[in-house]
């Protein structure tokens, strides 16, 4: 779902996932190509960043949402109007990989946005000494709910720019 202004077109990324799973860190890796260490952030962040593709201006509006049980549902109408959204965990954190699976479930189940591009997202590949989950285990799962599956590190930048590249440039090949 993109939205098309005089200017640019306007295409609106939501990552939602526990505490401490780098979603905050992860989007200031791509937006500032610096990694920023647990930003103590509360409720929603909101960060933009307009790229020029082909001849086209797309402005980005990326949402961090840092959800807990008990605010999920407030969020459910804004992801109605997402182009992309990620759900991520960390891969040292078993419960984390757990929760990403049920907010996966539960967003298939409620049809919240029927065209939007969904990614399951493995977070602090960096620290493969303290995996908890397997590549294997992560892709398998984004596959069975009809996602996209990316392991990154926010920390050294692994995979980062791949990660959105591969989601901007999917989104507008469908539209």
């Amino acid at each position: 779902m993109i939205h098309q202004t005089e200017q640019y077109k306007i295409m609106k990324v939501a990552q939602i996932g526990g505490g401490y799973t780098g979603k905050s860190s992860l989007y200031l890796r791509y937006l500032q190509g610096e990694f920023i260490d647990n930003p103590n952030y509360i409720g929603v962040e909101f960060y933009t960043k307009t790229i020029k593709i082909a001849e086209e201006q797309i402005k980005f509006q990326f949402w961090d949402c840092h959800l807990n049980e008990k605010i999920y549902s407030l969020y459910q109408n804004y992801f109605k109007q997402c182009s992309i959204v990620m759900i991520s965990y960390d891969i040292t954190n078993r419960y984390s990989f757990d929760r990403a699976q049920l907010w996966c479930k539960d967003y298939n189940q409620k049809k919240l946005n029927k065209v939007a591009l969904l990614a399951l997202i493995g977070n602090k590949c960096d620290l493969e000494q303290q995996r908890q989950v397997s590549y294997q285990e992560g892709k398998h799962i984004a596959k069975s709910l009809g996602m996209l599956f990316f392991e990154v590190s926010s920390k050294t930048g692994y995979q980062v720019n791949e990660l959105f590249e591969s989601l901007i440039s999917y989104v507008i090949n469908i539209n």
